[in-house]
């Protein structure tokens, strides 16, 4: 079996090291040569200086590039895959992939169009979640995913549901989390850290993260998904009002709020959040 990787970014990277391991014969092309080349490299595959030369013979080709470019590469491999293949598109955002992708009549190629909801720090698949976003047959791009990755979740949900909540999980989080560490001067943070309970460990750890992000990846998150820029309205209204019963010293309406959101979120996610500080500290 052989393997494209068209982009050799972190995302990229990751999944030619997933091909690889698996047993797949795996080329990369990215426009920066030098990244395609460090890339293969290391992991003992071969580049090649085209799109067509990479895909032609390609089972499965992935293509990992930023949002803004996703489709027109897609449409660019569709021109050269061999008849049968498969090519996965990684992006993290779909309204403007899928409903474009949608159009296509018949392709040489099955197109699956999923979202790994973990990013290249992790060591396997194993368990993590994929988003699966169909494009044309949920059941058999299903069943095209599953044989691919079947080592992961692959949880379907349409577009429209993923973007609304990455509005939420990427776009809002990665504003939270890098607000928390600007809001400090360089002192401030320095005594936070040495002071610091379990709540402000894991909103540091959140930071990390958010942090770690290519900065043009996080403005891409809000400005291709239709829903980000609600969700962050939503947020300042709540945040206005949480603060105003702070401000006010209503406790009783803060218990009120404190026990809507206890049951949104659910007992067994502070179990989780200790486990996972314990399991750091003893690294």
């Amino acid at each position: 079996m052989k393997a494209a990787i068209i982009g050799a970014g972190r995302m990229g990277s990751w999944f030619a090291k997933y091909f690889y391991k698996k047993g797949y014969e795996v080329k990369v092309f990215d426009k920066r040569q030098s990244a395609a080349s460090k890339l293969a490299k290391e992991i003992g595959a071969s580049t090649n200086r085209s799109i067509e030369g990479a895909v032609h013979d390609a089972d499965v080709t992935l293509v990992a590039v930023p949002l803004d470019v996703t489709t027109s590469v897609v449409k660019e491999v569709l021109k050269y895959a061999k008849q049968g293949s498969v090519i996965v598109e990684v992006s993290s955002l779909k309204a403007h992939v899928v409903t474009s992708l949608k159009r296509l009549r018949r392709t040489r190629a099955e197109i699956l169009s999923v979202h790994p909801l973990f990013g290249p720090g992790a060591s396997d698949m194993k368990g993590k979640v994929m988003a699966l976003v169909p494009i044309k047959s949920r059941g058999s791009e299903l069943r095209i995913a599953r044989s691919i990755f079947g080592d992961a979740n692959i949880i379907v949900v349409n577009w429209r549901e993923h973007d609304r909540a990455m509005a939420y999980v990427l776009s809002l989080s990665h504003v939270l989390a890098t607000s928390l560490i600007f809001a400090m001067d360089d002192v401030t943070l320095k005594k936070a850290r040495r002071l610091s309970g379990t709540t402000f460990k894991l909103q540091m750890l959140s930071a990390a993260t958010s942090l770690s992000e290519n900065p043009e990846l996080v403005i891409s998150t809000f400005k291709m998904n239709p829903y980000a820029f609600r969700a962050f309205s939503s947020y300042m209204k709540r945040l206005n009002e949480l603060v105003k019963v702070i401000r006010n010293g209503d406790v009783d309406k803060l218990k009120e709020i404190f026990k809507v959101c206890r049951a949104k979120v659910g007992s067994e996610l502070y179990e989780e959040a200790y486990a996972l500080l314990e399991r750091r500290s003893s690294f």
